[in-house]
Formats: C-alpha cells, sequence, structure tokens
C-alpha cells in the first residue's frame, strides 16, 4: 500500500487548516491489472467489484495507522479475482482514493457464495500519516459486526445456555444420591460397582449390598440348576499301545501314561443323568483336558452314529460320521495341536476341523478353522490347557445354509493376562435324540523320545437351555472370550485315514 498523490495532498490542506481531522469512508477491493507503474497516480480502483465498511481504526504511536474492514463472499454476486485494494477518505463533499495498492498475480481468488454460506476475509491496510488525527466515520450497515461485539454476544449466549444445561441435569445431593425423573436407557454397558438397587416388594428389606447379593446368588444357582454331570467312565477307558490309565478320583478324574516312542489312541467314554425321552435340551459343554504336547482331540456331539479309529496321522480323521457316511444332523469337531511356537509372533496355531452335513444332497463338508492363541515360552500351548469348552446360543435350525449357533474355546491357566480364547465358530446340533449330547472324546497322543507322556481328563459338565431354548452361558462366554480366530475354510469332506 501506498499513499496516492491525491492522498498527500489532502493531508497537506488539512495540516494547513490546523487540527482537521482526517475522515476515512471505506475499502475498495477489485480484480483490475495495473497498466502502468506510476501507483501513486491513481485516483479511483482499476476495476473496483466491492465498497467495504470501515469496521474499525487503531492509531498507534508515530501517527501509525491501521484500517479494518471485513470482506464476507455472501454480498459478492460474481466469483472475483482479488488483486486491488483501496483506503478512500472524504473530504467535505469529496471521496478520494487515500491510499492504493496492487497484488498482480499473487491475487486471492474470492468465491461468490451466495446465500449458501459467507466467507469473511479480514482485510487490514497500514500506513503512516504522522501527527493527524483520525476518525471513524460512521455507515449504517447491519451486514457487519466487530470481533469485540460478537465475542461477547457469543460469550453471553454460550454462558445463558451452558447455565440451562447445568440446570437440566439431574443434581446430586448431599448424601450423592441422584433422583431420576423418567426412566434411564443405555446404549452400553453400565457398571454400578456398589450394586443396583432392585426395588422389592412393599415391606422388604431394600438395602442395596444385601439384595445384589440375594440376587446374584440366586442367578448363580439357576445357572447351576441347569447344569448336569457327565461323569467320567473311568472303568472303561480304553487306549491303544502299551498307555496305562490310573483312576485317579472314580467317576471322575483319569491319567494316562504314554510310554516313550509310542502312540495311543484314547477313548474316554461319559455317562451321567439323561433326564429325557426324544430331546435332550443339550446346550453345550466343558471338559478338564490337559496334554503336555502335540497331540488331538476330537468330540462328536449330536445326532448320529459316529465311528471311531485308532493309531492314525495326526492329519488324519479319529472320527468320522457313521453308517458308511448316512447323513444325520449331528457334528464332529477335531482339535489339533501342534505344539511348535512361532518365535516371530509369539504363540502357537491351533487348527479345528468340524465335519457336518446341512441335507443329505448335499453330503459332508469340512470346514477348517485356523486360530493364533498368544503365549510366552513358559506357557506352551496345550500344555496350559484346562478346560475344552463347547456352547451353542440354541438349537440348530436345520438351516438350508451354513449359520452358526456355536463356539468352541479353550481355558487356558498360567500367567497370561488373557484365559478365555475363542478358537471356531461352528453350526452346532438339534437336541433331538442326543442323549448326553457328548458320549465319549478320542484324544491321540504322540509319545515323546525324552520320556514318557502324561495325560488327564476329569468329568464333564453339560449345560441345559433355559427357558424359551436359550442359552445364557454362551452369551457370557462370547463376551468375556478373546477371538483367535483367523482363518476359516470349507471344502467337501475327504476322508483321511493314514495308519502310523
Amino acid at each position: 500500500m501506498v499513499i496516492t498523490t491525491a492522498g498527500l495532498e489532502l493531508l497537506q490542506d488539512l495540516i494547513l487548516e490546523g487540527g482537521t481531522p482526517l475522515t476515512f469512508s471505506g475499502v475498495g477491493v477489485g480484480d483490475g491489472l495495473l497498466e502502468d507503474s506510476d501507483i501513486t497516480a491513481k485516483t479511483s480502483l482499476v476495476h473496483e467489484v466491492h465498497r467495504l465498511p470501515i469496521e474499525k481504526i487503531e492509531k498507534q504511536e508515530g501517527g501509525h495507522i491501521r484500517v479494518f474492514a471485513r470482506l464476507a463472499t455472501d454480498i459478492i454476486t460474481t466469483d472475483f479475482y482479488h488483486r486491488e485494494l483501496g483506503v478512500f477518505t472524504r473530504y467535505g463533499e469529496q471521496e478520494i482514493l487515500f491510499a492504493y495498492g496492487n497484488a498482480g498475480d499473487d491475487y486471492d481468488f474470492i468465491p461468490a457464495t451466495g446465500n449458501n454460506a459467507s466467507i469473511c476475509k479480514t482485510i487490514v491496510t497500514e500506513f503512516t500519516v504522522g501527527s493527524m488525527k483520525a476518525v471513524f466515520l460512521p455507515l449504517d450497515s447491519k451486514d457487519f459486526v466487530t470481533h469485540e461485539a460478537m465475542n461477547a454476544q457469543v460469550e453471553e449466549v454460550i454462558t445463558r445456555e451452558t447455565r440451562k444445561v447445568l440446570e437440566a441435569i439431574p443434581q446430586v445431593d448431599a448424601a450423592g444420591n441422584m433422583t431420576l425423573a423418567g426412566g434411564l436407557t443405555a446404549a452400553g454397558a453400565v457398571n454400578a460397582n456398589g450394586g443396583v438397587n432392585i426395588p422389592l416388594a412393599v415391606g422388604a428389606p431394600t438395602d442395596t449390598g444385601a439384595v445384589n447379593r440375594l440376587h446374584a446368588a440366586g442367578m448363580a444357582g439357576v445357572t447351576d440348576i441347569f447344569s448336569q454331570h457327565a461323569y467320567l467312565n473311568t472303568g472303561s477307558i480304553t487306549a491303544t499301545g502299551t498307555a496305562a490309565t490310573t483312576v485317579l478320583i472314580p467317576g471322575q478324574y483319569a491319567q494316562v501314561r504314554v510310554p516313550a516312542g509310542t502312540h495311543s489312541t484314547i477313548v474316554f467314554p461319559f455317562t451321567g443323568p439323561n433326564g429325557q425321552h426324544n430331546y435332550s435340551n443339550f446346550a453345550g459343554f466343558s471338559i478338564p483336558w490337559r496334554i503336555p504336547g502335540a497331540g488331538k482331540i476330537t468330540i462328536g456331539i449330536g445326532r448320529g452314529s459316529k465311528t471311531t479309529r485308532s493309531d492314525l496321522t495326526q492329519g488324519s480323521y479319529s472320527i468320522i460320521p457313521g453308517n458308511n457316511l448316512a447323513h444325520n444332523s449331528g457334528e464332529i469337531l477335531d482339535i489339533t495341536f501342534d505344539n511348535v511356537r512361532d518365535a516371530t509372533r509369539g504363540g502357537y496355531v491351533v487348527k479345528v476341523r468340524e465335519i457336518y452335513a446341512l441335507s443329505e444332497a448335499e453330503g459332508w463338508r469340512v470346514k477348517t478353522t485356523t486360530s493364533f492363541v498368544p503365549a510366552t515360552h513358559n506357557e506352551p500351548i496345550p500344555s496350559i490347557v484346562n478346560k475344552i469348552i463347547y456352547h451353542q446360543r440354541t438349537q440348530y435350525k436345520f438351516e438350508s445354509e451354513y449359520i452358526s449357533y456355536g463356539s468352541l474355546y479353550l481355558l487356558t491357566g498360567g500367567g497370561q493376562t488373557v484365559q478365555l480364547h475363542k478358537i471356531a465358530a461352528v453350526r452346532g446340533v438339534n437336541a433331538f435324540e442326543t442323549g448326553l449330547g457328548i458320549s465319549s472324546i478320542v484324544t491321540d497322543l504322540p509319545g515323546t523320545a525324552s520320556g514318557d507322556v502324561y495325560m488327564q481328563v476329569g468329568s464333564a459338565v453339560r449345560t441345559l437351555y433355559q427357558p424359551g431354548n436359550i442359552n445364557p452361558v454362551y452369551y457370557a462366554l462370547e463376551a468375556l472370550a478373546r477371538n483367535d480366530i483367523e482363518a476359516e475354510e470349507t471344502a467337501d469332506f475327504v476322508d483321511i485315514n493314514i495308519p502310523l
């Protein structure tokens, strides 16, 4: 910005008149290009687009003047390139271009936004007028507001609205209680470490701690009521090869020793109260089971006969559908542990093969699920596995497409921060004529060259459906477990039967 010749002449006239103030009237913006280099001779903008009212004037020491104007795009009717800037003063009835500047090719693009939006650009021009007084010429413009006025208004509105919000929030009294006028709805979890006071009948005690202990005990009792023990038939355990079985607790717990360098296929039968006619109400089970190294556990669940085979390779199937693969609604779960730690990823791969059939026409299929369980060197899988757990949310409905009703879990010990691992999502079974739901498990256990291998199995807990054929235990496990599943692949069932 430079003061024009006309602007300098105005300053001289005002000085000679002795104390007459310098009056600024507006700021012009334009898009014109200069055709000559003498901008001090300018008396107007090359092409003025809009005249802006002056918002504020600051006079600093040494006669330094700062003139503020505001360009709002909603008052611009056509897009333009902002090259020109002029500050106008008024002398009597005459308007004079006091200062002028042109950006040339360093222009700003100003869009015409209309009523859709408004982009505000604050324009500040600076120049020195010596000892001259400067005043702001009041303009009747309702389109602009100063920063100070706007900020004061915003602060007042925010303070007022905040006060309304705070007043609407239920207040906590001196005792720490809060009263809500309506109901309480929460989209997420509600954490009530002190317990939730559940209203009881008139006259009943309502102390929060006591009431919640009673209700929690009641719910725990319900869970226990809807469970039955599937006792380990320790007198009927069979093992191939030279493996030796020791009954640690009759009907409850057994140990099998596999000598070094040998292999054994061990069948653990279960028995217990059936309590049904056609429908068993089977919803899931948990079995204490542990082997110290590589090995495999195979479990047949649901309706239909199963054929057990012995002393096959780890990749073979120890249980297959019986009656020459006749169609039925049961299924087989085959869990393989290779006991090889991935040092790079820090854990172990667990593979689950699920053998199932949706219909007689489609035949038997195999869904292979690969999971990865993180563990340290001191927490090898499956050595720290405490239980094999299977639960399904409700009964399988004989759909024509594969729908997952159940999940398979490992319960581990050791120093892990996560003890419950989901290793497969499976189709699940219907409870019709399934007996206990689980009649036996088969463990293939290869011995090691370094010494005898010992495995342990305990009696199982069989869970029944609660009213509505709903299994709450399934949902609790899903909420607690870490999902370690990494890949799933389905193919037609092709029998693998490779003897050792």
